[in-house]
Order: structure tokens, then C-alpha cells, then sequence
């Protein structure tokens, strides 16, 4: 998951690259072996796996820059909904940082590792500051914006 502009900048430069490469091996299989494209696209569907995650990361951050923020049960962990809503608020991590009164380091840290054993209390902060949620239900956590 992208967290910061700098990580989606990257990314975009990632995907063009890969993009024109992918071009590039369809165009060489198709003429030294003289395959069909559609033939030569098939010999490179695991290559494509790598390129969608890309696209996939790449076009999640740009719904989460327009406000766009999915459902929570859309990601894996409360760790990436926090970034995902951090994103979709507008919020930088030096902005969450300033708001909950830390370092813009703690908030990065934090992040890369998907919030994973931070507390409740520090999750309840965090979730305030972002104007969410969190709401307990028998089979699942849940927060809310």
C-alpha cells in the first residue's frame, strides 16, 4: 500500500517502466517467435501479475487523494485503513504527526508496520484526529468516517 506522495510518485515511474517493458516482450515474442499478440500476452500472464499490483496500488491512492475512502472490510488489516483514511482526509503523515503531538518518525514508522502493536489508546487518538470511528461488533471491528 502507497502511504506518502513520494511512494506514489515511485510507483508511477515503476508502472511506466514496467509498462513499456511488458510492450516491449510482447512486441520481440511476437516477432522472433511469430506469435499472435493475444498468444504472445498469455506466455506473459505471470509477468502481468506484477504490473497489476502496481496499477492496483497506484489507482487506490489516487481514490484515496479524491476523498474516495472503500468500506473497512476493503482491507486487510485497521493498520491499512488508518493509512487509507489518513490519505482520503488529506492528511500528510507530518499533518497526523503535528495533530497527534509526535514526531513525523513515530507516524512513519508506525505506518510502514500497519500499525500493527500499537495500542488501543494510540488507535483511538489516531482515529479522532482522522474524524473516524471505531465501532465493535461480534464478528469484526469496524470503523467508521
Amino acid at each position: 500500500m502507497l502511504r506518502t506522495e513520494k511512494e506514489y510518485e515511485g510507483a508511477k515511474v515503476q508502472l511506466s517502466k514496467f509498462q513499456e517493458a511488458y510492450d516491449a516482450q510482447v512486441k520481440e515474442l511476437m516477432d522472433k517467435k511469430k506469435l499472435s499478440k493475444e498468444q504472445a500476452e498469455s506466455s506473459l500472464s505471470s509477468t502481468l501479475t506484477y504490473g497489476k499490483q502496481y496499477m492496483e496500488d497506484v489507482e487506490l491512492y489516487e481514490r484515496l487523494k479524491k476523498g474516495d475512502l472503500p468500506p473497512s472490510s476493503h482491507f486487510s488489516s485497521m493498520g491499512r485503513y488508518l493509512i487509507a483514511a489518513r490519505i482520503a482526509k488529506g492528511m500528510t503523515q507530518r499533518d497526523l504527526a503535528q495533530q497527534l503531538n509526535v514526531n513525523e518518525a513515530s507516524v512513519s514508522r508506525d505506518e510502514r508496520n500497519e500499525y500493527h502493536g500499537v495500542s488501543l489508546e494510540k488507535t483511538e487518538k489516531i482515529l479522532k484526529v482522522l474524524g473516524c470511528k471505531l465501532e465493535a461488533t461480534k464478528d469484526k471491528e469496524l470503523a467508521s468516517v
